[in-house]
């Protein structure tokens, strides 16, 4: 399935290439290794593309990117989309047990890392593009086989993480993520003169941030970690316009006493969970600029944003932004009262073209055109939506997502546990914490026993702080444990 890389104009890596032809000279990337031109950019791609087809990835081929921040990941991102492939990211935080895991269930054929050292088997081949290194593997998949059939012109894959089949992979195709990142660029307002302040994963958050930035010319400054200290310096060094960050981060950089402000930024941007409103006011008494909160979701892209009145209502995440549609619907699909608490429902440009684990179009996903998020929201009669609680399980610790039922399966594979309960516990700054209850099979093993044994499958965040033994879980009367108490 090899052959040269392809220049179809609805591509997305059209987008790096009209960027680097408008403003060759204009900044992209600027990281621990420097600061990297637009014409730059492309060149690295281009050498790296060039190279990964001379190691036979071709069309619908399934690419792993396991890169950290940085130009790595920007350039190995677009290479392996000019070289035909279809490009899953993963974070190099991920445990070797799941990345291998999410590798073979999402059915990769090769593996293009930043030179980080993976125990995935043998050793990687080195690809070097415009002074970077890479390593490359290739993985088990046939190679003739897509990696994503039922859609054929698939260019991403967001993957949850997982060991267990609970975990499924969002398919994003071309013309998806053109039109989704052209809708995002609308709302944010991006131009070639913007600098972004970039402290999340990008392996995370990359279609309507990293792409987006591309495609507007705007250059992403890449944090070298999240201290406050460190955000406020690189703001301050490279003329930030712009902070995307998570609610971690805001009410880290609220607490600065430091004194220093961060006079270029005109747009402080909030994401991955909702941010509490103490932290928001703190953050604009600190440095003299409202917090407007987005909602960003994988199958929709950026639909709702609360970009006008976060000053007035810090605890919204806005109103639907341009193109998209907002609904609140209750248990028969029908919209609830204004006020109401309802299923929060979301459908517009560049949605999700299907899933890869097991493999369904988005037809099959949608109902009556609406993707359901899971979450339950209220809005008002000015149309801004407050997130009321959430419908799924899911744990959200500092921006990073948690199945109660992926640590469940870690904890109930011990000989010494009987059975778990996992569940997220509020936390001041974490936003919540994953708490665990464990009933043991005979002797309790012991909480640091609990924890080896779940360092070496799960990522650290995913980790139990706090586990607990008991005699016996909650259950509904089908035998399913009870989530929450009272549910």
């Amino acid at each position: 399935m090899s052959g040269s890389p392809a220049r179809d104009t609805g591509r997305v890596e059209r987008l790096l290439e009209d960027a680097a032809a408008r403003w060759p000279d204009g900044l992209a990337v600027v990281d621990a290794a420097g600061a990297m031109t637009f014409a730059a950019l492309q060149a690295a791609v281009e050498e790296l593309a060039a190279a990964l087809v001379t190691e036979g990835v071709g069309p619908g081929q399934g690419l792993a990117l396991v890169a950290g921040n940085g130009r790595a990941f920007v350039i190995g991102l677009f290479a392996g989309l000019r070289a035909g492939a279809t490009v899953m990211p993963a974070s190099p935080q991920l445990a070797a047990a799941e990345l291998r895991a999410m590798l073979d269930a999402a059915g990769v054929h090769a593996v293009l890392d930043d030179r980080v050292v993976l125990p995935l088997g043998p050793a990687p081949a080195t690809l070097v593009a415009h002074g970077s290194s890479f390593g490359f593997r290739r993985w088990t998949a046939d190679p003739d086989v897509p990696m994503v059939g039922h859609v054929p012109d698939a260019a991403f894959v967001r993957y949850t993480s997982g060991t267990t089949g609970t975990a499924k992979g969002v398919v994003l195709g071309h013309a998806s993520v053109r039109a989704r990142t052209a809708a995002a660029q609308e709302a944010l307002g991006l131009g070639p003169s913007d600098r972004v302040v970039w402290v999340l994963p990008m392996a995370w958050h990359f279609v309507v941030s990293i792409v987006t930035y591309v495609r507007a010319g705007a250059a992403i400054v890449v944090c070298g970690d999240m201290l406050s200290r460190v955000v406020i310096e690189a703001c301050t060094a490279h003329g930030g316009t712009v902070l995307y960050a998570a609610p971690t981060h805001y009410r880290m950089l609220a607490a600065d006493a430091s004194g220093q402000g961060m006079p270029g930024l005109r747009l402080a941007v909030s994401t991955s969970s909702g941010i509490p409103e103490g932290v928001a006011r703190a953050f604009e008494a600190r440095f003299g600029l409202p917090v407007s909160q987005v909602y960003g979701i994988i199958e929709v892209g950026l639909p709702v944003g609360n970009l006008v009145d976060g000053h007035l209502h810090p605890d919204a995440i806005g109103r639907a932004l341009p193109g998209y549609e907002v609904a609140l619907l209750d248990e028969a699909g029908v919209e609830v009262d204004e006020g109401a608490v309802g299923h929060l429902a979301m459908r517009g440009p560049g949605m999700f073209d299907g899933y890869l684990d097991p493999p369904r179009r988005r037809d099959e996903v949608l109902e009556h055109g609406w993707f359901l998020t899971g979450d339950l929201a209220r809005r008002d009669a000015d149309g801004l939506v407050v997130i009321a609680g959430r419908r799924k399980s899911m744990i959200n610790t500092a921006g990073l997502k948690v199945f109660p039922e992926e640590v469940e399966a870690v904890l109930d594979a011990h000989p010494s546990v009987r059975a778990s309960r996992v569940c997220g516990e509020q936390h001041p700054v974490l936003g919540e914490i994953v708490v665990a209850q464990v009933v043991p099979e005979g002797e309790a093993p012991g909480v640091e026993a609990l924890r080896r044994h779940c360092r070496e499958q799960l990522s650290a965040y995913k980790i139990p702080q706090r586990i607990t033994f008991v005699d016996a879980l909650p259950r509904t009367r089908s035998g399913k444990v009870v989530r929450h108490e009272g549910t």
